[in-house]
């Protein structure tokens, strides 16, 4: 334990502080902030800081690092709240949490254009137009955009042409083609209604209107354009069924759960949430970090809904409702619903309690639940097609963005353990390169496996790597020293391991079939005179299945580029 003989100068300094509302500065040079912080009372909250380095690591840093320290005194704390805002992203101190996610969101907007369409932001208020989302995880917000001009044909063109013939996809029923005036203004303003209020999860409000349309063009024998507003009601549907299984309180709101050193971000759009992510730092959070964090999200161009909600009365909340609702009247509070407490629970509480976990893990095995470790399996079939997956466990939960994976290029037939070798030497070579490599690995397998990931580190000279193996059925880990834990006698541990081992299994099957599916696609092809390398590629990439192949019309795939003959040859082929 540290007392406060070491920054005498610092302790001098914060003896003559004000007991003022303002900004303080730790400064490592003239210009070189490293810590900025905000205080009603200057005085008071320097001590703080003081009187916590006996005891807090990060604390002890900053005074050691620290050759000054400064303040700004303010008129009132709200002052000094939005300056130590301003004076954070002006700085960037290397103390301050900083998001390193939640910045890059994709919202959907449909436009303010005569004929609107929609597009994909991630930055709110960089198009003219009416804003839904954000959408977790990213793929998302692109599914939604194929949805929304599939169901409700708004224009895939932009700018909007002016046009006799009609594109692509129109054929292809992605648009209504008002460029050739295939849709009068007043149905088409109706679809981008309809698109709105599917998005916004208002669909209850316009059903019965898309009902009264399908007895219209029923009437008129327009039965193309009824058979348009079922598909829209179909949609509508769905979406009303998946709302009322959640049925929350609140219409629209983004819910910050801060949990131990995890930030949440539940998404609530339309009464049911649209989406879960981790708020990604580059440090641990802690509670006077929430606050500048949740700010710091906003700040980087994510809407501002309606209702904020934390999980915890932090001091600063006021001010921040104060703050964000000078763009638009912003309500926090930290009542969280209950439905969004058991749909966190459920989808984050997978994982034991971090705290438990670590207790666990260093009472079994004898040293620290790392930050990271790495899970590897192998798929083949019938020596074909073998791949080798990696995923990654970081601090709790698997981090899909860091996952890899590998088509075996040495192993020839069915050969588990070379292919696992070659995976295992092409992965840990990266672990030379890397600033903070895992610090153990997860193989799925028994003790041959195991053997395999051994005689891999020992040729790269990995000393500081542990290696695991996680059998099946018997879910008994063996360990890199020799032994054997039976996963059974430690739940947390047993969660942990089997999240791992199964994530690993299921990316690799996945790898293994979407190469079997395109080579099996491919070879089918190779079948058929005049569809060389480059018109294989074309059709996999529109279709993905010879069955899509087969129900495409000629004139699409003539539309392609395919030439006439060769898309009858195709089509002939695939229909005998």
């Amino acid at each position: 334990m540290k007392d406060a003989a070491p920054y005498k100068d610092l302790a001098d300094k914060i003896a003559s502080a004000p007991e003022k509302p303002g900004v303080y500065l730790f400064k490592s040079g003239k210009t070189d902030y490293i810590y900025i912080g905000k205080a009603k009372n200057l005085k008071n909250r320097l001590k703080g800081h003081l009187q916590a380095t006996k005891i807090d690591p990060k604390e002890q840093r900053i005074f050691e690092e620290s050759a000054d320290l400064e303040w700004i005194i303010t008129s009132s704390d709200y002052e000094a709240f939005v300056l130590e805002n301003e004076l954070i992203k002006q700085y960037k101190p290397k103390y301050n949490v900083k998001l390193k996610s939640g910045s890059s969101y994709p919202m959907l907007v449909i436009t303010n254009d005569e004929y609107p369409t929609v597009k994909i932001s991630r930055k709110y208020g960089e198009i003219d137009g009416e804003y839904f989302g954000p959408f977790i995880p990213a793929k998302t917000a692109r599914a939604m955009k194929e949805l929304i001009h599939k169901v409700f044909k708004l224009r895939t063109c932009d700018p909007l042409p002016k046009r006799d013939l009609v594109c692509f996809d129109y054929h292809l029923g992605m648009c209504s083609g008002p460029c050739a005036n295939k849709i009068s203004k007043r149905e088409y303003r109706f679809n981008a209604k309809a698109a709105k209020a599917f998005l916004a999860g208002e669909a209850k409000k316009l059903i019965y209107e898309l009902y009264d349309k399908i007895n219209e063009y029923t009437e008129k024998m327009m039965f193309e354009k009824a058979s348009v507003v079922r598909d829209q009601i179909v949609a509508l549907e769905n979406l009303i069924r998946k709302q009322e299984v959640i049925g929350l309180p609140v219409e629209e709101a983004d819910v910050f759960f801060f949990a131990g050193e995890k930030l949440l971000l539940v998404i609530v759009r339309g009464s049911r949430i649209v989406g879960i992510d981790e708020l990604k730092t580059d440090k641990l959070v802690d509670e006077a970090s929430v606050v500048p964090l949740i700010l710091n999200y906003y700040k980087q161009g994510n809407f501002i809904p309606q209702n904020i909600i934390v999980n915890q009365n932090f001091q600063d909340l006021p001010h921040l409702e104060k703050y964000l609702s000078i763009h638009r009247k912003v309500k926090i509070s930290t009542d969280v619903p209950q439905e969004v407490k058991r749909f966190i629970d459920r989808n984050v509480g997978k994982t034991v309690n971090l705290s438990v976990l670590k207790e666990s893990f260093k009472n079994v095995f004898g040293f620290e639940l790392p930050y990271r470790i790495e899970g590897f399996d192998i798929s083949t079939l019938q020596g074909n097609f073998t791949v080798g997956s990696c995923v990654v466990w970081e601090n709790g939960k698997m981090n899909k963005k860091e996952y890899r994976r590998f088509k075996v290029k040495t192993v020839k037939g069915v050969d588990d353990y070379a292919s696992m070798r070659e995976v295992l030497f092409r992965r840990f070579r990266r672990y030379k390169e890397m600033e903070n490599p895992p610090e153990l690995v997860l193989i799925d397998g028994g003790k041959g496996q195991l053997k395999q990931g051994l005689i891999v580190k020992d040729a790269l000279g990995l000393d500081n790597l542990r290696i695991f193996s996680l059998a099946k059925k018997e879910e008994i880990i063996y360990t890199d020293d020799g032994r054997e834990v039976d996963l059974y006698q430690y739940q947390p541990l047993l969660k942990l391991f089997t999240q791992i081992r199964d994530e690993a299994h299921r990316f690799a099957i996945s790898y293994n079939r979407k190469l079997r599916e395109k080579e099996g696609l491919k070879s089918v092809l190779d079948n058929i005179k005049g569809v060389g390398k480059k018109r294989k590629e074309i059709l996999y990439r529109t279709y993905k299945t010879v069955e899509n192949i087969a129900a495409a019309p000629e004139e699409e795939l003539v539309k392609l580029g395919i030439p006439k003959k060769v898309a009858q040859s195709i089509k002939e082929y695939l229909t005998d």
